[in-house]
């Protein structure tokens, strides 16, 4: 505990030490630009528009490689239901915060996180009972739709009527232009 103790003090003397290296100017700017983009994507997040809100945050962070910021951008991920991302900014979260005051919750919604990957994402519900979809009302397997409903049905049955016609029609053709009858194909007038 003690060795963590110094280990820390150690950390915010070169953190101090990095800082009063930095032009003043410079700082102010970088600072300002990180709170900029920052409460931009509070906004952006509390307006339920959470693709952009990862960008500022993106943008904060790379300005400044502040664990919060990855804190919030898993927490944007989250509600897009990006399981994958959000579960991927939650580790690097805890990896670089080990001491985070909010790890519990954190660990509670990678588990939880963790459980939606595992299951399988449910089937849509259809609004009408009508419709072919996965399951009926009540939880009833839909009956097969018929042939005769098929679009394909119909076109097979349009070509095969089509196909007759047109046999019919070159079988009934003669290539003379005499009639024929039951004694044959002789001209009787001349």
């Amino acid at each position: 505990m003690l060795a963590q103790a110094l280990l820390a003090a150690e950390l915010a003397r070169g953190a101090e030490g990095s800082v009063a290296a930095a032009p003043p100017d410079a700082t102010g700017a970088a600072e300002a630009e990180v709170a900029e983009h920052v409460a931009l994507g509070h906004r952006l997040y509390q307006r339920g528009q959470y693709q952009d809100a990862v960008v500022e945050f993106r943008r904060a962070y790379e300005v400044r490689a502040d664990p919060r910021f990855l804190h919030e951008i898993a927490e944007s991920y989250r509600q897009l239901g990006a399981v994958d991302q959000a579960l991927f900014y939650y580790d690097r979260y805890l990896a670089s915060a080990p001491a985070a005051l909010d790890r519990d919750v954190v660990e509670d919604r990678v588990l939880e996180l963790e459980s939606l990957r595992a299951r399988p994402p449910a089937p849509a519900l259809r609004s009408s009972p009508l419709s072919s979809g996965e399951g009926g009302p009540h939880g009833q397997k839909p009956r097969p739709t018929p042939t005769w409903r098929s679009w394909w049905f119909w076109t097979a049955l349009g070509c095969a009527v089509a196909a007759g016609v047109t046999a019919a029609a070159l079988a009934g053709r003669s290539d003379s232009g005499v009639p024929t009858t039951d004694l044959g194909d002789k001209r009787f007038f001349p």
